[in-house]
């Protein structure tokens, strides 16, 4: 069986820049806590814990110390309340993440009403949300009609989000208000993978996509995958590997998302290689 990689693996550049932030934290400080996973991968995540790191899932948790700050960042009140706690605040938020802060702010400013597309849900979404206070929220394209009236519409979108997706809900928005001004803060590694998805799918029967379960990004990938041809399993691991996915397959087709490392990548396909030659 022929195993194609995408060309694009591993860590993207901001996940590998809060990577080296959080182990260089916790080889110069005793006490260091993240709100949430500083990665969406359990094998980093359970490295760095042990070496050190703590979790907590509120602010309110943490009594001294220094607070790290993920790639996905924090709400503007949690930091404020760190602050307040005296907490020393090692801020680790992911360039383009704060590039989405900085443009939903500038569209504010000019007099747009905003829209921020994504998860209400994660993280990233909600640390976003805190800068544009009374800012509108959504998922899918079918909540446009559920928005109320404006003149002025300004859009910003969460960096892991479908660009094809994107696409449909600023079509969408355009076609009922007057302005619309959509910028488009897809992260770029996000972009490239998503259009490297779509090409390998169409040349394999199988694609293998390795992120963790909780990862957006990921998720997408798989989703692309599938929508594009190929039988699509998204793993967190090669534990998960099984050799009937790959019976009768000539091609088969390996990626990552942003937040796993490349050695994991790099055990999948390993594990694929030699599964493929159990498979009949």
């Amino acid at each position: 069986m022929l195993i194609k990689k995408a060309k694009v693996q591993g860590f993207c550049f901001g996940v590998a820049i809060t990577v080296k932030k959080a182990e260089e934290a916790i080889e110069t400080r005793d006490d260091v806590t993240t709100l949430g996973h500083v990665v969406h991968n359990p094998q980093m995540v359970s490295s760095l814990a042990s070496r050190g790191l703590k979790n907590a899932t509120s602010v309110d948790d943490v009594e001294s110390g220094t607070l790290f700050v993920r790639a996905h960042g924090l709400p503007i009140d949690v930091l404020e309340k760190a602050k307040e706690k005296n907490l020393t605040v090692i801020d680790a938020t992911c360039p383009m993440v704060t590039k989405i802060h900085v443009q939903a702010e500038k569209l504010k400013g000019e007099g747009y009403k905003i829209v921020v597309v994504g998860d209400p849900h994660h993280p990233e979404v909600k640390g976003t949300l805190s800068h544009v206070p009374g800012a509108w929220c959504i998922e899918t394209v079918e909540e446009v009609e559920t928005l109320p009236r404006a003149s002025r519409v300004g859009v910003v979108v969460q960096s892991t989000y479908s660009k094809a997706r994107f696409l449909d809900i600023v079509k969408a928005l355009t076609a009922k208000y007057y302005e619309v001004r959509a910028v488009n803060t897809i992260c770029t590694d996000t972009n490239n993978r998503q259009s490297e998805a779509v090409t390998l799918s169409k040349e394999v029967e199988v694609m293998v996509v390795v992120g963790g379960k909780t990862s957006a990004n990921t998720k997408h990938l798989a989703e692309l995958a599938e929508m594009n041809g190929a039988r699509a399993y998204h793993i967190e691991g090669p534990g998960e590997l099984q050799a009937g996915w790959f019976a009768g397959v000539h091609a088969a087709g390996l990626m990552s998302g942003a937040s796993t490392p490349g050695w994991l990548v790099d055990e999948v396909a390993a594990r694929m290689e030699a599964l493929s030659s159990q498979a009949v």
